[in-house]
C-alpha cells in the first residue's frame, strides 16, 4: 500500500531532536541557544566506548569553530567543534567516564564566536543494543505499476542483491549485504524464466545466506483463505526446500495488519516456526500498533504448535527516512537501484536513537530488535545500505547494526530469550478483508472454487483415478493464492477509477479467479466423469448417476440433478429399486433427496421414464447427521407462508423479510419480535446511519410449488441497484432453511455499503464463528487490539445460548457484524483509532456485510452487474455443539455431487472414525501412491481416531505434512488433541 499514505506522528515524534527552525536554516541564521539532548547510543572514541549526548543548536545553525567543555561523572573534557561553510545542526559528543549506573547529569559549555552557551541532561542508564536491518521491498503484486512490470522489477532486484552480497563480502559480517525476497511468488516466476546457469547461481546465493527466502507464497489475507489453502500458502516453498536440501522455516508478512490464528494451527504441516509482521503504518489498521516490539509465543487452539510472532515497526521506515527523498519510484517505468553518493545521509541517525529509547522506557526486556528496510512499495534494492551499515558500525559502539534475514534475527532472538518470550492465545483479526466485498462476486466464485477444487481432490482419491494431474492442481491453488493477495489494483484505483492503468491492474487480478475457474471446472469434470458436463448424458448407463459425498460423514441431503443427466423422465429409485421423492423444478433441474451417502463415497441412483414420486411418507433427516426417521411427506406453501414440517416460514407482504421462523417441533420463534425481520436488505449510502435505506414494493410469487422442493421469490426495488430477488427455499424434511439473494448492482462511486439483517431472537447468545482450522469465540478468543469491527468467516457463524440457537452459512460473503452496523464512518485511511473497537458485546443481532467501496485505495471504486449470495439457517434446540456446526459448514459449502454412474468403484480402501474429528480435506498423494488427509479434532477434549481397513489387506499410515513426508509411522488407532489437526498420508 501506498507509503505515501502512512505519514502519521510516529516519525514525527522521532525527529524532533532535529527539526528546529527549519526557516532559520534556510537563511543561515546563526544559533541562539543550545539544547542537550541524551541518547541510548554509544561512540566508539580513542578505543573506548562512551555514551553519548547530543548538543543541539537552537534556532539555527553553527558555523565557526568552538570549544566544548564537557563535565560528567567526576571528570572534565575539552572537544572542539570545526567550523563549516553549510553549518551544523548538532553535535555528537562522548561522555568521559565509566559505564554509567544510576541517573547522572551531563554538564556542556560551548565557546565559540566568542560568546559561552550552557546546557546539562540527566543520562540514565542504557543497554549495549543490536539492531537488525533486514533488506526488501515490499511486495505489491500490481499497484505501483502493472504486475508485469512489477514482476520484472523484483526478479531485477534478485540479481542486484546477488551482485551486491558478492562485492560486499570482504565487508565486516554485520554490514555484508543480503536481500530478502519476501514473496515465493517472486522466487517462483524467477526460477522459471532463468536458464539453469542463472538457476545454480540462485541456489548458490541461498545456500550462502545473500537470497534469504520466506516461505509465504504472497502478502496473503489469510483470514480469506479456507484450511487447505492457508496451508497451500506455503506448499511451493517447502517443494523448493526439499528439492535443495535447505530449510525455510519463516514467514515475512509486509503491509497485512493482523493475521490467521491457523497459521499457528498449522505449523506442524507446514514447517513455519517465526512470523514477523511488518505491517502498514497507518490505514485503516486500528489499535494493532499497540503488538509493536511485543513478541510472543502464538499458541494453536490446542496449544500444542507455537508460532514465534513479532510485530516490528512499520515496513515503510525506510521510505519515510530515505525513499522519499530520492527519485520516486511510483512515477518511473523502470527504476532502478539509486545511489545519492552519501550511504549515511537520511539514514538512522537520530530515528533509532529515540525508537530504543522509547523502547527502554517502555520496559521492553531485550537488547535486540529489528526493523525492515525497503525504499518504497516495488522499489529497487537501496545500493548503499552495506556501506552505511559499515560506517554506522565503525562510529558507534552501540546500537550496532546487523543486516539480517528473518531467519537469522529469529535464530539469535530465541537463542537467548527463549524462556523469556510469553505465550498468547487467539485470533489475530484481520482488518483488511473489508476490502474485498469491493468485488462482491469474483469473491463469492473465489470461495465456491476453493471448495470445488477440494471435492476434486477428493473425488480423485474416491475413484483411485489414475494420473493424478498434479500441476493442474498447484495451478488452481496458486491463482486462487493470487486472488487473496493483498492488492487487489492501483494505487489510484479510486481517486482515477476510468485510468487504463488501473483498468488493466484490475484485469490482471480478476484473471486470477477466472483462470482458477476454467481449471477448476476441468478438474471437477474429470473427477467426476471423465468427460464435460455437458456431454456426459452419453454416458448414462441404465439410466444411472452417482451421488459423491466428500465429507467424513454419512449424509442425506437434497440432490440437483442438471436437465442434461435426467432426461429419462422424473422418476428417481435406489439401488434397490426402491423410489425415492423427488421433483422436476422450474429450472429443469430434477431434484431428490440422497439418504445416507456413506462418507468420503457414493451412492447410485436410476432415473426412470415417469412421474416423480409423491410417497405419503419419507424417511428422512437433518442434513449431516447418521440417524434417519419417518417425517410425515407434506409441505406447504401459500403467498406468503412455506412450512416442510420442520420450519414454519412467514413472510411480510410489505418488506418481503422474514417476520417468524418458527421450528415447529419447539414452536419457537428465532425472529426478534421488534425487528423488521431476517434477510432485510439495507442500503447505506455515504458515511451515516441515520442515512441507511431498505428494499420496498415487495412482490412474493411461488417459485417451487413442492412435493420436495417449495419456495418464495420476492421482487423488489432497491436502492444502489437494478432489482433484488430474495428466494427462501424449504427442502421437505429437511432441518434446513436456504436463501438465495440476487443483487443486479448499479455502478456507483460515492461511497456505500449493502448489508442483509438477521437479528435473531436468542437471548444471552454468544456469536462463534469459523476460522481456517478452529473456531473463534467473538471476543474471548481474540487478541487485544484485533479488529472488533467486523468479522471473516470461513464457513459457518453459530449464535446460541445454553439451550438453543442457530448455524448460519454464508458460502458466498465472508464478512459479518455483531449487534450492530459498526462499519458506518469507517471511510478512507483512518489514521486515527477512535471509531475501531476495542470490545465486541455478545449479540444475536448478526448483518452480513455483502458490499461496499470504502477504501480510498487499491480497492474497487464501484462494482455493477448481478451477484447472488446463499445463506442456510439451521436451529438447534440445545447449546453450541462444535462438531454439528462443522458438519453444518461443511455440507453447505461441499454439496453432494452428481454425475452419470461409473463402473463399480472399490472406493477408499479405510473407514475414519473418532469423536469430534472430521476429515478438513483429503486428496491422492502427489506420487499416487497414497491418501493425504487433513484431519482436525474440533472438541474440548483429547480423541481417539480409528482407521479400519475395508479387506484384510494391512494399512500403511505416517503423520505427513505439506510436502507429504513420511514423518512417522502410526498405528491403525491413536490420539488426535483437543483442537488439534494433523496431516497423515494411508497406503494400502
Amino acid at each position: 500500500m501506498s507509503y505515501r499514505l502512512q505519514f502519521n506522528a510516529l516519525l514525527i515524534t522521532f525527529l524532533i531532536g532535529i527539526s528546529h527552525n527549519v526557516s532559520a536554516q534556510k537563511t543561515g541564521s546563526a544559533f541562539s541557544d543550545i539544547q542537550l539532548q541524551p541518547t541510548i547510543a554509544y561512540l566508539k572514541y580513542h578505543g573506548e566506548s562512551r555514551r553519548m549526548i547530543r548538543l543541539i543548536f537552537k534556532n539555527g545553525k553553527n558555523y565557526q569553530q568552538g570549544k566544548i567543555s564537557v563535565s560528567f561523572n567526576g571528570l572534565q573534557e575539552s572537544l572542539i567543534v570545526q567550523a563549516s561553510k553549510d553549518g551544523a545542526e548538532s553535535f555528537e559528543i562522548p561522555l568521559p567516564g565509566s559505564p554509567v549506573t544510576k541517573a547522572t547529569q551531563a554538564t556542556v559549555s560551548i565557546l565559540t564566536g566568542g560568546k559561552t552557551y550552557k546546557g546539562s541532561c540527566i543520562v540514565e542508564p542504557s543497554r549495549m543494543w543490536n539492531m537488525y536491518v533486514l533488506p526488501h521491498s515490499h511486495v505489491d503484486i500490481g499497484y505501483t505499476n502493472t504486475q508485469s512490470k512489477v514482476l520484472k522489477l523484483h526478479q531485477d532486484n534478485i540479481d542486484e542483491a546477488i551482485a551486491l552480497a558478492e562485492k560486499t563480502q570482504q565487508y565486516p559480517t554485520q554490514a555484508r549485504f543480503k536481500w530478502t525476497t519476501e514473496a515465493i511468488w517472486v522466487v517462483d516466476n524467477y526460477l522459471a524464466l532463468a536458464s539453469q546457469q542463472k538457476k545454480d547461481k540462485f541456489w548458490d546465493a541461498v545456500k550462502k545466506g545473500w537470497i534469504n527466502l520466506d516461505g509465504a507464497y504472497g502478502n496473503i489475507n489469510t483470514s480469506l483463505t479456507d484450511s487447505r489453502q492457508l496451508m497451500q500458502m506455503f506448499s511451493k516453498s517447502q517443494k523448493l526446500a526439499k528439492e535443495q536440501g535447505i530449510v525455510i522455516n519463516t514467514l515475512f508478512q509486509g503491509d497485512v495488519p493482523g493475521a490467521s490464528w491457523g497459521l499457528a494451527a498449522q505449523v506442524e504441516q507446514t514447517g513455519i516456526k517465526y512470523f514477523l509482521s511488518g505491517p502498514n503504518a497507518s490505514d485503516r489498521i486500528g489499535n494493532l500498533a499497540k503488538w509493536q516490539d511485543k513478541p510472543f509465543y502464538w499458541l494453536s487452539p490446542s496449544g500444542k504448535q507455537k508460532l514465534l510472532f513479532w510485530q516490528c515497526q512499520p515496513y515503510s521506515i525506510g521510505y519515510q527516512l530515505k525513499g522519499d527523498k530520492i527519485p520516486n519510484f511510483f512515477t518511473m517505468e523502470d527504476p532502478k537501484p539509486f545511489y545519492t553518493g552519501h550511504p549515511s545521509k537520511n539514514f538512522l541517525n537520530p530515528y533509532l536513537f529515540d525508537y530504543l529509547d522509547q523502547l527502554a522506557q517502555k520496559g521492553f526486556p531485550y537488547d535486540m530488535s529489528i526493523l525492515t528496510w525497503a525504499m518504497s512499495d516495488n522499489a529497487p534494492i537501496d545500493p548503499e545500505l552495506p556501506d552505511a551499515v559499515k560506517i554506522w558500525n565503525e562510529k558507534y559502539a552501540s546500537p550496532q547494526l546487523i543486516i539480517t534475514s528473518t531467519k537469522q534475527f529469529f535464530a539469535d532472538f530465541e537463542n537467548k530469550y527463549n524462556r523469556q518470550i510469553p505465550s498468547f492465545t487467539g485470533d489475530y483479526t484481520e482488518y483488511w478483508t473489508d476490502g474485498v466485498s469491493s468485488a462482491a462476486k469474483e469473491t463469492a466464485l473465489s470461495r465456491k472454487l476453493s471448495d470445488q477444487l477440494k471435492q476434486a481432490d477428493a473425488i480423485w482419491a474416491i475413484r483411485n483415478r489414475k494420473n493424478y494431474p498434479v500441476k493442474s492442481f498447484e495451478e488452481s491453488w496458486k491463482n486462487l493464492l493470487l486472488f487473496n493477495e493483498h492488492t487487489w489494483g492501483a494505487f489510484n484505483s479510486v481517486s482515477h477509477p476510468d485510468d487504463e492503468k488501473v483498468k488493466s491492474e484490475w484485469a490482471v487480478k480478476q484473471s486470477y479467479v477466472l483462470k482458477a475457474k476454467e481449471i477448476v471446472d476441468t478438474l471437477l469434470s474429470q473427477s467426476l466423469t471423465g468427460d464435460s458436463l455437458k456431454d456426459s448424458s452419453s454416458t448414462l448407463k441404465n439410466n444411472q448417476i452417482d451421488v459423491y459425498n466428500t465429507v467424513s460423514w454419512p449424509r442425506t441431503n437434497v440432490v440437483y440433478v442438471p436437465a442434461s443427466l435426467s432426461k429419462a423422465g422424473d422418476l428417481v429409485k435406489d439401488v434397490s429399486g426402491i423410489p425415492v421423492l423427488s421433483q422436476r423444478l422450474t429450472t429443469g433441474e430434477l431434484a431428490f433427496v440422497a439418504e445416507l451417502v456413506p462418507s468420503m463415497g457414493k451412492s447410485t441412483y436410476s432415473i426412470y421414464p415417469g412421474h416423480a414420486y409423491h410417497p405419503g411418507t419419507t424417511r428422512t433427516k437433518s442434513p449431516g447427521s447418521g440417524k434417519a426417521s419417518e417425517k410425515k411427506s407434506g409441505v406447504n406453501i401459500s403467498d406468503n407462508l412455506l412450512s416442510n414440517g420442520v420450519y414454519s416460514i412467514d413472510i411480510s407482504p410489505q418488506t418481503g423479510n422474514i417476520k417468524k421462523l418458527v421450528k415447529i417441533a419447539s414452536g419457537r420463534d428465532y425472529v426478534q419480535a421488534d425487528s423488521a425481520g431476517l434477510n432485510q436488505y439495507l442500503y447505506m449510502p455515504g458515511d451515516s446511519l441515520e442515512k441507511i435505506q431498505t428494499s420496498s414494493n415487495a412482490r412474493i410469487a411461488i417459485k417451487e410449488k413442492g412435493p420436495l422442493v417449495i419456495s418464495l421469490q420476492i421482487t423488489s426495488s432497491a436502492p444502489g441497484t437494478n432489482g433484488l430477488i430474495r428466494e427462501i427455499r424449504l427442502v421437505n424434511g429437511l432441518d434446513q432453511i436456504e436463501l438465495i439473494n440476487t443483487i443486479d448492482k448499479k455502478a456507483i462511486r460515492s461511497k456505500e455499503s449493502v448489508h442483509f439483517a438477521f437479528p435473531f431472537n436468542i437471548p444471552d447468545a454468544k456469536v462463534r464463528y469459523s476460522i481456517p482450522w478452529g473456531t473463534v469465540n467473538a471476543e474471548t478468543d481474540q487478541l487485544p487490539y484485533s479488529n472488533r469491527n467486523w468479522y471473516t468467516m470461513q464457513r459457518w457463524a453459530d449464535i446460541s445460548n445454553d439451550t438453543y440457537g442457530i448455524t448460519w452459512s454464508s458460502p458466498d460473503a465472508p464478512l459479518f457484524e455483531i449487534g450492530k452496523i459498526t462499519t458506518a464512518n469507517l471511510l478512507g485511511g483512518l489514521q486515527h483509532a477512535p471509531l475501531w473497537l476495542s470490545f465486541t458485546p455478545q449479540s444475536s443481532n448478526i448483518y452480513s456485510w455483502v458490499m461496499n467501496n470504502l477504501w480510498h485505495t487499491n480497492f474497487r471504486a464501484d462494482q455493477q452487474g448481478v451477484v447472488t449470495f446463499r445463506y442456510f439457517i439451521q436451529a438447534h434446540e440445545s447449546g453450541f455443539n462444535s462438531y454439528q456446526a462443522n458438519q453444518s459448514g461443511l455440507n453447505n459449502h461441499q454439496p453432494l455431487l452428481v454425475t452419470a454412474a461409473s463402473a463399480d468403484e472399490k472406493g477408499l480402501p479405510f473407514t475414519i472414525n473418532g469423536e469430534n474429528i472430521y476429515v478438513e480435506a483429503f486428496k491422492k498423494a502427489d506420487d499416487g501412491k497414497g491418501i493425504i488427509i487433513h484431519l482436525v479434532n474440533c472438541g474440548d477434549q483429547d480423541s481417539k481416531l480409528n482407521i479400519s481397513p475395508k479387506t484384510n489387506a494391512p494399512l500403511k499410515i505416517w503423520e505427513s505434512d505439506i510436502s507429504e513426508t513420511h514423518k512417522k509411522t502410526l498405528e491403525n488407532h491413536f490420539t488426535l488433541p483437543a483442537k488439534g489437526i494433523m496431516t497423515i498420508c494411508i497406503e494400502n
